[in-house]
């Protein structure tokens, strides 16, 4: 028993008691008739009644029923980056101003009766959000550092004079350097409302860059992006019900997905058989018919042997490979290139391929605008003697050539490289090619190894040579995206017309580039990719390795050299080339000056975040963040500003067809302290700036493309000339729904009230369209249809799902088709290999120290070993160890784990650098190197764009050693 007076409601003269229904204390003796029930993690509140007023209650059931009363319901949800298994409604219950807690709204209606519906929807994290944001790590007013960074000295400052010294600081730097030396994070739980558009059009209004993160934080698919042209593309959750095969493959979605993990058991009930393809016994594992426990890092390896045996017992589905890949497209033996229009007439096209038509007998064109064969019947094996501009070639099908490099992958080689017994492998093989309908549902794990690409590009080449592509049930799951439509150009509209005339003039503005394209039989899909891949050359974001390489983790990010024994030149000569032809967007060569980090967390997310502090972080003259807790970015950073909570604002989440529903978050309470939402921190940041450079009578400063822009005018620009303030959440918010195409025309007004609305359309939006399906009311998605059923081409440069790469850094390298390599030891010849996963237990690092959360696990950041390792080590479950390597090393909690195979050891992510000894974590042990291949470019769909076709990081691949730390 304990009394404490209550920091929730000083003015009524709350007691909390924690436990007990009346107790005596400091001579105080209180009864069940003065308990009053607030909620918030079991805390009662006493609240004594008036003088001569009749008691409240009279039994304990009273108080029982009394919790259960509130006077507000809010509709809301959580803005991070739970991402798979993102979008999930809550009814959000507020009494006496007080958000008590939170239930899961259960309203998701079935849309098929062959099908489960949604409901419920939400995870533990999502569960306890009412007791986090109450907490101690809650970040209420404005500071400014008084210390060293990194110290925790902090002053209390009011919002005014926080905003006017940075303010100044960036119109000096504006000024001076200009605004390349300025750059923005918004990490990855950026909404698709109002909140995401105050960033996206400060940077535009201002010309400040803005980091794009998702190939920093490994989500970015490279091997999806060369093979088929995107990396968005999803079938929904339900569509498993159309399968009988499902291979989780890449991804542990039993543990990390919890709302969908549901529709994974009832298609198993439903006759599915699942079937797990992991190095360590995990969740998934446990509940699937099958485990194939895959050495780390040998994933390509397993699906050429899967190929090997497709091919070799002829199971292939000729007549899809045909008409949907470029295996049957000819390739001249002499260069190893495409046969190209360009090789057959003077003028001719470089995009323009051939095929041997069986029926003719003769060499045809590739038809371009569809992928309707019209009769042909393209020869997938043979050599062909062609007559070129340069003369007699030879050329044989992209398909032969692959046949001839499955040869090096029986399943007896690729036994002794996975460690999976050979007639495993034939069973699989088999079982892939004659299933009625095989979902591969995977995550982002490869995109985060170092030969990750390849690994993703022979998934793919399975799936694709038994035709499990595109119909229910079937195909692999890329990074599943799914956002409001038609709004985007709000982030870049000129502000002398409201955001919907601004959108049509963009459009109109775009009309003939689109109509040309349209002419030479593009579809809209590569349409869009063509616009936002030219929009990125503009320099408005920036891929966050190219930047992080250049401001500060150079030697570790381009060491690749060091460890890949196939690189005959360094990385630096290789992103060299890239720049030199346009095929990577060079950073801004200025030094930086400012940093403003609103949404992320560069100082955990980071791999090598350690090294940032001595180099980046030590020569910025500003670091800014904005949040609502206290990060690792935000304890050294010089200026922390507090950002509203979920629950107390207003706001729309991008989200995913996994879970096709697009969830708002409404302000059910007003902000805690003198916290703002990210739409009026943006806002009154420019606000700030526009009166300061009037006040200092500075006009104008010189943008990155050498144009004078006025800088006493940005607030002007970035409000719409004063259409919206920073109390215009609301407004905007209103008047994006009313630009939405693909929500059913719902209003804000009505949304708000439901919570939640169900897509309807994909739309034009470039993150939406590479799902390339159309939405029914009444049925589940299934990716890809568009190619499948309607033969519109692939946005690739063959305009096929593509396995060949004639690009010169593949063909340096030797991988022009999907091939296995060994993976690198990153860090040093150790021998334990360091794999990481996302933890249960928190969405990234928001719930890292919840207690609750931290009483399900160990309470602080632990390392799993098995047990072999651990005996040979003579560690004990529980014991400090030190993880080392060449880098550097770290210090951690020992987990004995049975369920991991000898020589991997496992570590979850998400636990800030602080939560360690000496602040330093896991990825200081990264050295994270860039693959070569993921900075090419040139080929139509090798070219950045946000979110994909930028490099990526390589920790999966680190190996570390482990050892003891004698006690004292």
């Amino acid at each position: 028993m304990f009394l404490e007076i209550s920091m929730l409601d000083k003015s009524r003269r709350k007691l909390i008691i924690g436990g007990g229904a009346a107790l005596a204390g400091g001579g105080l003796l209180l009864s069940l008739k003065q308990l009053e029930w607030v909620g918030g993690d079991g805390m009662i509140v006493l609240s004594a009644p008036p003088h001569g007023a009749a008691p409240a209650y009279t039994t304990f059931e009273d108080i029982y029923r009394k919790q259960w009363t509130w006077d507000s319901v809010a509709k809301s949800t959580h803005f991070v980056n739970c991402w798979y298994q993102r979008g999930c409604s809550w009814d959000v219950f507020v009494k006496d101003g007080i958000v008590w807690r939170e239930e899961q709204a259960g309203k998701y209606k079935q849309i098929d009766p062959n099908v489960p519906d949604y409901n419920p929807r939400g995870c533990q994290k999502g569960g306890c959000y009412s007791q986090k944001m109450y907490d101690e790590g809650r970040i209420k007013y404005p500071m400014k550092r008084v210390g060293a960074r990194g110290d925790g000295r902090w002053k209390r400052i009011t919002w005014e004079e926080g905003l006017q010294e940075i303010a100044d600081k960036i119109i000096d730097v504006m000024v001076s350097d200009g605004p390349g030396s300025i750059v923005w994070d918004m990490g990855t739980a950026n909404t698709g409302g109002c909140n995401g558009t105050g960033v996206h059009r400060s940077g535009h209004v201002l010309d400040t860059p803005i980091l794009d993160i998702n190939s920093d934080v490994g989500d970015h698919h490279p091997g999806a992006q060369a093979t088929v042209g995107k990396i968005t593309f999803s079938g929904s959750m339900d569509d498993l019900f159309y399968s009988d095969l499902i291979l989780i493959w890449g991804g542990n979605p039993i543990y990390t997905q919890i709302p969908n993990a549901h529709f994974l058991n009832e298609a198993r009930y439903n006759g599915a058989h699942i079937i797990t393809i992991a190095p360590d016994y995990n969740a998934s594992s446990i509940h699937a018919d099958t485990w194939i426990p895959v050495n780390v890092g040998t994933d390509a390896a397993l699906g050429l042997a899967l190929c090997h045996v497709i091919v070799e017992e002829g199971l292939e589905n000729r007549a899809f490979i045909a008409e949907q890949t470029d295996l049957p497209l000819l390739v001249r033996k002499d260069t190893g290139l495409f046969l190209r229009g360009s090789d057959m007439e003077t003028g001719g096209a470089e995009d323009r391929f051939y095929f041997h038509d069986m029926a003719s007998g003769e060499m045809r064109i590739c038809p371009h605008k569809s992928l309707a064969l019209e009769g042909a019947q393209p020869a997938l094996e043979g050599e062909f003697p062609v007559k070129t501009l340069s003369g007699l070639v030879t050329v044989t099908p992209v398909f032969s050539l692959l046949k001839r490099q499955l040869v090096d992958y029986t399943p007896e080689k690729a036994s002794a490289i996975t460690g999976i017994g050979t007639e495993t492998i034939r069973k699989l093989a088999r079982r892939i090619a004659k299933a009625k309908a095989a979902t591969m549902v995977t995550q982002s794990v490869f995109s985060k190894f170092y030969h990750g690409l390849e690994m993703e590009r022979c998934q793919i080449l399975v799936l694709t040579l038994c035709g499990q592509m595109g119909k229910k049930g079937s195909g692999i799951i890329g990074f599943p995206a799914m956002t409001i439509a038609g709004t985007e150009t709000i982030n870049v509209s000129d502000a002398d017309y409201s955001p919907k005339i601004g959108a049509l003039l963009l459009k109109l503005k775009a009309a003939p580039k689109f109509i040309k394209s349209k002419m030479a039989g593009m579809t809209d899909e590569m349409i869009i990719y063509d616009l936002v891949r030219e929009a990125y050359r503009q320099g408005g974001y920036i891929a966050s390795n190219l930047f992080w390489y250049q401001v500060g983790l150079g030697k570790l990010i381009g060491s690749a050299a060091q460890y890949d024994p196939t690189m005959k030149r360094e990385l630096d000569s290789f992103l060299q080339e890239a720049y030199d032809k346009g095929w990577q967007i060079r950073p801004p060569k200025n030094r930086q000056r400012i940093f403003l980090e609103v949404g992320g967390n560069i100082l955990r997310r980071t791999r090598g975040y350690n090294q940032l502090y001595e180099t980046f972080i030590k020569d910025l003259d500003l670091l800014v963040t904005f949040d609502w807790r206290m990060s690792n970015t935000a304890l050294h950073s010089d200026y922390v500003f507090p950002a509203a909570g979920w629950y107390e604002k207003n706001d729309i989440t991008w989200a995913t067809p996994l879970a096709p529903y697009a969830h708002i978050i409404s302000q059910a309470v007003p902000p805690i302290g003198e916290s703002k939402s990210d739409w009026a921190f943006t806002c009154l940041l420019q606000k700030t700036i526009q009166k300061r450079a009037k006040e200092r009578d500075i006009k104008t400063f010189v943008d990155r493309a050498g144009k004078t822009r006025r800088l006493d005018q940005v607030y002007d620009e970035f409000s719409f000339k004063g259409r919206y303030d920073e109390n215009s959440d609301e407004k905007v918010m209103t008047d994006l729904l009313e630009m939405t195409t693909n929500l059913g025309g719902i209003s804000w007004a009505e949304i708000k009230k439901k919570g939640f609305a169900r897509y309807t359309d994909l739309g034009m939006s470039f993150i939406n369209i590479g799902n390339a399906t159309d939405i029914k009311p009444d049925a589940t998605i299934t990716a890809n249809t568009w190619h499948t059923d309607k033969k519109l081409p692939w946005p690739t440069l063959t305009r096929r799902i593509q396995f060949y790469i004639d690009h010169p850094f593949f063909m340096e390298q030797g991988e022009q088709l999907p091939i296995h390599k060994d993976s690198p030891r990153l860090g040093g010849n150790y021998p334990l290999h360091l794999t990481q996963g996302h933890t249960r237990w928190s969405i990234h690092a928001s719930w890292r120290d919840h207690h609750n959360l931290l009483r399900l696990q160990r309470g602080e950041p632990i390392i799993l070993i098995n047990v072999e390792d651990a005996k040979r080590r003579h560690i004990k479950d529980g014991e400090r160890v030190r993880v080392y390597n060449d880098i550097d090393s770290y210090e951690i909690m020992a987990k004995i784990a049975p369920s991991l195979r000898p020589g991997q050891v496992m570590q979850y992510h998400a636990w800030e650098p602080y939560q360690f000894k000496n602040g330093k974590s896991y990825a200081a042990v990264t050295p994270n190197p860039i693959n070569p291949l993921q900075v090419a470019g040139g080929y139509f769909h090798l070219q950045p764009l946000p979110e994909a076709a930028t490099p990526g990081p390589s920790d999966r691949d680190t190996r570390v050693e482990i050892e003891r730390i004698a006690r004292a």
